[in-house]
C-alpha cells in the first residue's frame, strides 16, 4: 500500500474512531457506523464505483432480512 493510501486510512480512522468510541449507546453507534458506510460508498462512487451505494443497500437489506428471519423463527418456537 502506498504511503498516500496509508495516510488516507489513518486520517479516516482518526475521524471515525473517536466518534464511534464516544457513542452514547448502541443506537448511536449504529447511526455513526451507518454514516461511515454511506461516506465510504459516496467516496467509492466518486472514485469510479457507481454501484457502491447500491451494494451498501443490498448488504443492509441482507443483514436486516437475516435478523427478521431469525426473529420470526424464534417467535414461532415460542408461540403457544
Amino acid at each position: 500500500m502506498s504511503p498516500e493510501a496509508l495516510k488516507r486510512l489513518r486520517n479516516l480512522a482518526a475521524f471515525w474512531n473517536p466518534r464511534m468510541q464516544a457513542a452514547t449507546d448502541d443506537a448511536d453507534l449504529a447511526r455513526i457506523c451507518f454514516d461511515r458506510a454511506k461516506a465510504a460508498a459516496k467516496r467509492a462512487q466518486k472514485n469510479g464505483q457507481p454501484d457502491a451505494m447500491h451494494r451498501l443497500a443490498e448488504e443492509l437489506a441482507r443483514w436486516a432480512a437475516d435478523l427478521e428471519r431469525a426473529d420470526a423463527t424464534r417467535q414461532g418456537r415460542h408461540a403457544a
